[in-house]
């Protein structure tokens, strides 16, 4: 079994940041564990500017902000492995993770940082009627096949939810030569900003439709078609405003919910309204030698938010390893 002082669970940005942290207060064995091929986790794919004005004082693209962690972490040779699952992890700091160089690991830890950030909710979590079929995709994924891999995934996009990343995606997809028809929301008001509600859907001529739900989902092998109706003010369809949007593709942007599968295998203490771990001032858990921080939490608006919290943990996790050292 290998022994660290700190293990990381996620090599996002507050993963990246808890870590630094933790080696600049005087801790050296740490490893940072990063279930996908690179760090950074989501700030790769996010290529427009608007983080690090409280970080760094200036406007980053998401990849440059996660550059600057990267590159520190390399600069304090803090050990990290890719491509690396947590799938287990024991009331008593013991994690059972897996990747294809090392296989199956079994890690202790004095301390442990849970960073582990968030996931969409997926079609399912919404009970749209309609058959399963292609061309139904979550926002990230859009973006990650848009902006990283280089696939544009339909050519005609209804959008339904109208959230910072649902508005910049709907810029995203016209600007590579989609069109979107529609972006719905089901409330009386965007959930973005209002900035981004200007410059990706007014600049582009994009119809924002909100108090509209998405009730049917037409197609047979892929996406034909999208109902949409306008809702009253339970979210109920009203019978006779049903319009049918004809598209090869429906993007979902209905939500985030922390990635609390360790949280739950560890029994930390959760808190029901964002279905994360419940932390003190210090972002230390239930769990004695626990903390966490970032979008495991609650789901953050702005990154920099993220940054000082994972510093908090950092900190606070490098102080408990000194004081049971002693």
């Amino acid at each position: 079994m290998q022994e660290y002082d700190i293990v990381v669970v996620g090599g996002g940005p507050a993963g990246l940041a808890a870590a630094i942290r933790a080696k600049k207060e005087g801790i050296d064995n740490i490893l940072v564990l990063e279930r996908d091929s690179q760090l950074g986790g989501t700030l790769n794919q996010c290529i427009y500017n608007g983080f690090g004005s409280k970080t760094f004082k200036e406007e980053l693209t998401g990849p440059e902000y996660a550059q600057r962690f990267i590159d520190k972490l390399f600069e304090l040779n803090i050990e990290y492995k890719l491509n690396t699952m947590v799938f287990d992890f024991t009331d008593d700091k013991i994690l059972t993770a897996v990747n294809e160089k090392d296989g199956v690991l079994k890690i202790k830890a004095k301390a442990v940082i849970l960073a582990t950030g968030c996931r969409e909710k997926p079609r399912g979590a919404i009970n749209i009627q309609g058959s399963r079929i292609a061309g139904i995709y979550t926002a990230g994924t859009v973006q990650k096949f848009v902006n990283l891999e280089g696939y544009l995934p339909g050519k005609e996009v209804v959008i339904l939810g109208s959230g910072d990343i649902a508005l910049i995606m709907a810029r995203r997809m016209t600007l590579e030569g989609a069109k979107v028809k529609a972006v719905v929301e089901i409330m009386p008001y965007p959930d973005g900003f209002e900035k981004n509600v200007v410059q990706c859907l007014d600049d582009f001529h994009i119809p924002l439709k909100v108090s509209h739900a998405v009730i049917n989902i037409r197609g047979k092998d892929r996406v034909e078609g999208v109902t949409i109706a306008k809702v009253d003010e339970n979210k109920s369809p009203i019978e006779g405003t049903e319009e049918y949007i004809r598209c090869d593709t429906l993007v979902l942007s209905v939500g985030l919910f922390p990635d609390n599968e360790l949280v739950i295998k560890a029994g930390i203490t959760m808190i029901p309204s964002t279905q994360g771990p419940e932390v003190n001032e210090k972002m230390r858990t239930s769990n004695v030698g626990v903390f966490a921080c970032g979008n495991i939490l609650y789901v953050h608006n702005v990154i920099d938010d993220i940054t000082m919290e994972s510093y908090k943990a950092g900190k606070n996790a490098a102080e408990y390893v000194k004081k049971i050292r002693e």
